[in-house]
């Protein structure tokens, strides 16, 4: 059973070089407040005092919670390894979440997320008509491939309303969010891990619309939202990542949500 945030009394700690709070109790998400965030803690698996990873939900190995008064970057996989010198505890007076949230405010950052894709999103993965572009705010998608060794990266940009949401605040954003899709255990690491990532994240991202095996998935930024195409097979393009406007696209996608059910691909729209 978890307890709420503000129940515990905490350990004080430092992870990853910032100050945390730290409880062998499970805490319920939603009582963590705006501003604050929290990870579960996983141990070694020889080692049970030794805390090794940092993900959002810890099923096997949990050895405890933190709560941060800053978002920690963890990777697409969701789980983010660490050395042992990267977290240790202290001995400060702000053992509860009161007096942790008084010493250090928060602290906002644009961090990546990411996440499989929902029910709605499925025609967000594929080119539209003129008029859904502009309605949900796309600014247009990147197509790519990992040639025919699997390890190449090959893109093509594809403008989308003509190319008028190009910006150059935009062009650093989708940079640094291909790069991260890049690190590690990452989709667009090569078609070998694309596979192997798809076939981890199972069935319940794949997209039935698509002629080819494929999975859909979201990350988003504080401005923008990217949904990702992966079709891990040798001999067609491997990856679409179609980029939106995050407001404009949220604000189409509640109304959605509330009075409609899923819609479908265009079909009458040609993939490029």
């Amino acid at each position: 059973m978890r307890k709420f945030a503000k129940t515990p009394t905490y350990q004080t700690a430092e992870v990853l070089g910032q100050p945390a709070i730290f409880t062998d109790y499970r805490i319920e998400h939603k009582s963590v407040p705006d501003g604050y965030y929290l990870y579960e803690v996983r141990h070694a698996d020889e080692d049970w005092g030794d805390p090794c990873q940092l993900a959002r939900n810890v099923m096997v190995n949990y050895y405890g919670t933190i709560i941060t008064h800053t978002p920690i970057q963890l990777p697409p996989y969701g789980m983010l390894d660490f050395d042992s010198e990267q977290f240790y505890f202290t001995d400060e007076d702000w053992n509860t979440l009161e007096k942790f949230m008084e010493t250090h405010p928060a602290e906002k950052k644009d961090m990546m997320e990411f996440s499989g894709m929902n029910e709605y999103d499925h025609d967000l993965v594929f080119s539209q008509s003129e008029e859904m572009d502009q309605k949900h705010g796309c600014i247009g998608h990147l197509r790519g491939d990992f040639g025919s060794g699997g390890e190449e990266f090959y893109t093509t940009w594809w403008p989308h309303q003509g190319d008028t949401l190009n910006t150059p605040e935009f062009k650093a954003d989708i940079d640094r969010v291909v790069n991260w899709l890049r690190e590690g255990y990452a989709p667009l690491r090569d078609r070998k891990t694309m596979n192997s990532f798809c076939g981890f994240r199972g069935a319940q991202h794949k997209i039935n619309e698509a002629a080819l095996t494929s999975y859909g998935f979201c990350i988003k930024t504080d401005k923008y939202q990217y949904m990702l195409r992966c079709t891990p097979e040798k001999g067609d393009y491997n990856f679409y990542l179609y980029c939106y406007d995050r407001k404009a696209l949220e604000q189409v996608r509640g109304e959605l949500q509330q009075d409609t059910k899923p819609i479908e691909k265009n079909k009458s729209e040609p993939e490029r």
